[in-house]
């Protein structure tokens, strides 16, 4: 059975658009899929392109009558649940903001606030913390010299005066 689709030029275009810049691929896939509905093609052709069941297809093109774009966009429920919760985020951008503490320091310090252990990397740790507003320089200890050496001269310039 076939699925009549008719879509205006402006709606073609947001189809496409949403087809190609999308961060969601699923999201990505029913806009494509109703794109290629719209051309009159058999939802089952259009499913194989896509690398989807049919039945994949016949909801995007139900969710699209029922609310439009949003329609599309709100089905996204992929990704894997987070490891860290708020709660723990929470504590440790407390910790971050009010001690100057290492990452290690940072984790150690949630695992006795919070009595169990730490449920990252500390990499990931660091990643999170970025992406929440901090940043982070490793300390160096480095001698500084506080005089130039002034008893040698200057290099020549490499263009011609």
């Amino acid at each position: 059975m076939k699925i009549n689709l008719t879509l205006s030029p402006c709606e073609s275009e947001t189809l496409f658009q949403l087809s190609v810049h999308h961060p969601w691929r699923d999201a990505r896939l029913r806009a494509a899929g109703l794109l290629m509905l719209s051309k009159g093609e058999h939802r089952t052709a259009v499913a194989q392109q896509c690398g989807v069941s049919h039945q994949t297809i016949y909801n995007g093109r139900h969710a699209w009558e029922k609310a439009g774009v949003v329609g599309l966009i709100s089905g996204h429920a992929g990704g894997r649940p987070r490891k860290l919760s708020e709660a723990w985020l929470a504590t440790v951008c407390e910790l971050a903001r009010t001690q100057a503490l290492t990452l290690r320091g940072l984790a150690q310090r949630a695992e006795e606030i919070h009595g169990a252990p730490f449920p990252l990397s500390l990499d990931r740790l660091g990643v999170l913390l970025r992406k929440s507003g901090f940043s982070f320089k490793r300390t160096r200890m480095s001698l500084k010299k506080n005089e130039t050496r002034n008893d040698l001269p200057p290099a020549p310039s490499p263009l011609p005066v």
